[in-house]
């Protein structure tokens, strides 16, 4: 396979080859010198016991003045029908697997590993950029004729260009390889953390009563949960978003008349501790002095303002008038009570190159976000990354969600199960994930009509690479029946093993004996992470979940199916029909059922 590297000027690209070039080697690394457009490269191989780390660094007497450098580039030819692309980052956007026909030409895709399986359990190659991130990087496959081109980029910001030196993050390269050793390699590159990762248990409100919270609401979960079986192991109550008088108005609206601090009282009386919601670099225009701030917001490439959800602009958490607007805002939370801190939209920076700040990029910013925030409340403070990435390392939080919003419809079940395979490995090495609520609620699991949801929603169905992110973002969001009793179950057995956080997300006074029983049975069956296993007939996801003790099995096809998987336990305790003989284990599913075992 022929390897090299690219510089992404303004007006053009330059693509230089391994083969140009003679290396020196000292020890296990390899290191090729040259020179292009008066910028000294010096592109080293560190190899591995298995794979090969690889970086680049750049030195100019000028501005380097680039858009993006490929640490690695090469293209392969020949691909199959049948091949495997995987996109593996938790990011709706880029987490899923693909074929080679659903890339439109000159598509480019990027994730935080990619390459090319015969099928998931096949050899092949993998590319991935090795976490923690200091830049706004990316392994990526765009289709280009017959070929398909692979590269491991880094887009550098308007600070980086004005700079003369440039150092890459790592590029893991393997060429010969199955996914489930990928899974060994990565998951032991990983920054450890070296504080606590407690898994975090509770209720949140959002699910439920989405922005139409009241203080009754929640006084009313914490009676429902106070006379439940599961009651003790509930440590938080979480009011989410619905609180503020505006996005950018971080106090209490009229609704919450009653004063933050006093429903947070009412929570620590009843046994809990408070936590609240808070997207604290997101402001409406709406808000009272928004035109005295506008030096506050960040811009995108072209000059205009960068825009999120609801219209909001995007706060530079580097200015510093922002950043003491920010951590104001964090000190009267936690002056009315509040000890967790569920952060959100803070991934919104990701793509963003201007910073008040010249050196930051999108992950240094937040990581130094999120310790300014640490030191403003207090030791007792928690914090919850709701789309803090991930990939901003260890010691930074010590929750992180890992994948899309859950909502009771089983597209999402497989939304954040695309996720959930790759973002597993970070589970108690660089923070403890979070797969969002344990939500159960459907027409078998609850004695109340599902008030609060739009009906069904069904989209004109396109080939994936006809659409739009934002097309394909409607043909999943919210799609479909919601959940029923199977499902609900599905849904909870993955996030019991996933050995993340589990929230519960439901209004608990209306579930059913059905809804509370699958609640209970999770926390019974929770447990620290469950790897991913793939089948050989696995289209896109994982079927088998599967740790010491324990085993899952998915059905995410629409129709029946028997699975049958080698498994040398010499005895299975599931409540569920199994036959386990000579080595294999049978089991008949439903469409989207789940089989739940543990072994002895």
């Amino acid at each position: 396979m022929e390897l090299g590297f690219r510089l992404y000027f303004a007006d053009k690209t330059v693509t230089v080859m391994r083969s140009e070039l003679t290396g020196e080697t000292n020890g296990n690394t390899t290191t090729y010198k040259t020179a292009v457009e008066g910028i000294n490269i010096s592109w080293n191989f560190e190899a591995l016991s298995k794979g090969t780390v690889i970086t680049l660094s750049a030195e100019s007497d000028k501005p380097l003045a680039l858009d993006r450098i490929d640490t690695l580039y090469f293209a392969v030819d020949n691909l199959k029908k049948t091949d495997r692309l995987p996109f593996y980052i938790n990011s709706w956007t880029r987490s899923e697997s693909r074929y080679p026909s659903e890339f439109a030409e000159n598509e480019e895709r990027y994730a935080d590993c990619t390459g090319l399986f015969g099928d998931f359990t096949a050899r092949g190659f993998a590319l991935a950029m090795v976490s923690p991130y200091a830049n706004i990087v990316g392994v990526c496959a765009k289709k280009c004729g017959s070929s398909f081109e692979f590269s491991a980029k880094t887009e550098l910001t308007e600070g980086m260009k004005a700079k003369n030196t440039f150092s890459s993050d790592r590029a893991l390269f393997i060429e010969d390889v199955t996914v489930d050793e990928l899974y060994d390699i990565y998951r032991g590159m990983l920054p450890q953390s070296t504080f606590p990762m407690p898994k975090l248990i509770g209720w949140n409100s959002w699910d439920y009563y989405l922005d139409r919270v009241k203080p009754e609401d929640i006084f009313e979960n914490i009676e429902a949960l106070s006379k439940m079986s599961f009651a003790d192991k509930l440590d938080y109550i979480v009011l989410d978003d619905g609180w503020q008088k505006e996005w950018g108005i971080w106090t209490e609206n009229e609704k919450f008349a009653c004063g933050l601090d006093y429903v947070a009282k009412r929570i620590a009386e009843a046994g809990f501790m408070p936590g609240i919601w808070m997207a604290p670099i997101l402001m409406k225009d709406s808000c009272e002095g928004f035109e005295n701030r506008t030096e506050w917001l960040m811009k995108k490439d072209d000059g205009e303002y960068a825009r999120e959800i609801y219209g909001t602009y995007v706060l530079d958490p580097t200015h510093p008038d922002a950043k003491a607007f920010i951590l104001n805002n964090y000190k009267y939370l936690y002056s009315c009570g509040y000890r967790l801190f569920k952060i959100d939209y803070l991934s919104c920076l990701l793509t963003l190159k201007k910073f008040y700040d010249k050196a930051a990029t999108p992950y240094t910013a937040l990581a130094q976000l999120i310790e300014e925030i640490k030191a403003c409340t207090g030791p007792d403070a928690v914090i919850l990354g709701c789309s803090l990435p991930i990939q901003c390392g260890a010691d930074i939080a010590p929750s992180m969600r890992i994948g899309i919003d859950i909502h009771n419809h089983f597209g999402h079940v497989r939304w954040i199960a695309e996720s959930l395979s790759w973002t597993w490995q970070y589970n108690n090495v660089v923070t403890r994930i979070d797969p969002d609520f344990l939500v159960v609620r459907g027409s078998e699991t609850s004695n109340e009509p599902l008030i609060w949801e739009p009906e069904p929603k069904y989209v004109a169905v396109k080939r994936r690479r006809e659409m739009t992110n934002s097309e394909y973002f409607a043909t999943r969001w919210r799609n479909g029946d919601q959940f029923d009793a199977v499902e609900a179950e599905t849904w909870a057995n993955l996030v019991a093993i996933s050995g993340g956080n589990i929230f519960l997300s439901d209004r608990m006074s209306v579930l059913n004996e059905k809804g509370i029983s699958i609640i209970e049975n999770a926390f019974a069956a929770a447990a620290e992470e469950c790897r991913p296993c793939y089948l050989p007939d696995d289209k896109r996801l994982p079927s088998v979940w599967k740790s010491a003790k324990t085993l899952l099995i998915i059905n995410w096809e629409d129709e029946p199916m028997l699975k049958t998987i080698d498994c040398d336990a010499a005895k299975l305790n599931s409540d569920k029909e199994f036959t386990l003989a000579d080595g294999k284990l049978t089991v008949p599913l439903l469409a989207h059922e789940s089989f739940l075992a543990f072994v002895e």
